[in-house]
């Protein structure tokens, strides 16, 4: 017999620690599969390296590096252990798994098969040795990739963090990339932005910056700007610059990023810069499944985080959680109230006893 989990939730960050937290305080037996460790994929919150995360209600205080310690520590409190339901033994509380989704399927019985990779992705983006789980249900929490610029980048590197790793450099700290506006505008109020991005979802991050400064230029990197008339005519309404021209390399002092050189010899210099290159939900697994995706690429769910399909119904079995979800905020303290629903829900859905129909009537 193939031991079977209550709950496989796909993500160990604050969405999916909270929903692994949340089952397993239902004694439910789940499994947590962390992928930072085999693809190199880490959230947000992990690139904040010196800013100090204040979006965190039980974690203030800390940078993204200790923060993930923090929410490994925290599943910790809820290890897996053999307790007696109705005369039958069986495991409740958290496993935790280094692995990297790679597909997951619905068996003829109706419970999840998920494979995953346990070791390292190859420099060329092989998978070597890969394992299996079963589980009843499943929540999702596997996060999005952010676009980055393509700014002094070596295409020769197939992994993603190779590729960027100067981009990197300057990334989570005071004075380098910041990802999000409302998260980290307050670092640079009253001084010069420099925004990275085309098209009109760009304006955005313009919209959101106003709260902080008035002083914004956005650049398009060589790129044709992408944005419609009117949302052109709004951004030089409100006085933001726009510059064309191609960046070809930063311009810092150690983990600060002071400006650009262009293409053309000019340097140019600001006080905080952000950059919205687009982004993709880490969901390559689910491609047996037809989940539906939001405009942005993100799932869409119900109320309750049920993963829809295309028709807009639920799929049995599927939650999720974090920032994969489409329509909530990008933000921690969102992804903890997002994983807190989406693991209890999974958790409810395997009780033995419903509502009698009629009750409420």
């Amino acid at each position: 017999m193939r031991e079977v989990f209550d709950v496989l939730v796909i993500g160990a960050g604050p969405g999916g620690t909270q929903a692994a937290v949340s089952a397993a305080h239902q004694m439910r037996h789940v499994l947590l599969l962390d992928a930072s460790k085999v693809s190199r994929r880490r959230g947000r919150a992990y690139w904040s390296k010196t800013v100090k995360i204040e979006d965190a209600p039980v974690f203030t205080g800390i940078t993204g590096v200790q923060f993930a310690k923090a929410l490994r520590a925290w599943t910790e409190g809820q290890p897996e252990r053999s307790i007696e339901r109705g005369g039958e033994e069986r495991m409740a509380g958290i496993r935790r798994a280094d692995g990297f989704a790679m597909d997951l399927e619905r068996l003829d019985n109706g419970t999840f098969e998920l494979t995953y990779a346990t070791e390292p992705l190859s420099r060329d983006g092989q998978v070597g040795a890969t394992t299996t789980a079963l589980g009843r249900t499943v929540v999702v929490a596997s996060g999005f990739e952010d676009g980055w610029p393509d700014i002094e980048t070596d295409d020769s590197a197939a992994r993603m963090y190779r590729k960027y790793q100067l981009v990197y450099r300057y990334a989570g700290n005071s004075r380098g990339w910041h990802l999000c506006i409302r998260c980290d505008g307050h670092l640079h109020v009253d001084e010069h932005l420099a925004i990275v991005g085309v098209g009109d979802y760009i304006f955005e991050v313009v919209q959101g910056a106003q709260d902080f400064t008035d002083r914004i230029t956005v650049l398009t990197n060589g790129r044709p700007h992408g944005m419609s008339p009117r949302v052109l005519e709004a951004l030089r309404e409100r006085g933001a610059d726009l510059e064309d021209g191609r960046i070809e390399a930063h311009i810092g002092q150690g983990l600060n990023l002071l400006g650009f050189r262009m293409a053309d010899g000019r340097e140019l210099f600001f006080d905080g810069f952000f950059v919205d290159e687009g982004l993709k939900a880490n969901d390559e697994f689910l491609h047996r499944f037809d989940v539906a995706h939001a405009d942005d690429g993100l799932l869409r769910c119900s109320p309750d985080h049920e993963v829809l399909d295309s028709s807009g119904e639920p799929i049995p079995g599927m939650w999720a959680a974090g920032d994969i979800v489409a329509g909530e905020r990008n933000l921690i303290a969102s992804a903890f109230a997002s994983g807190q629903d989406a693991g209890l829900e999974a958790s409810d859905s395997l009780r033995r006893w419903a509502m009698p129909t009629g009750c409420g009537d």
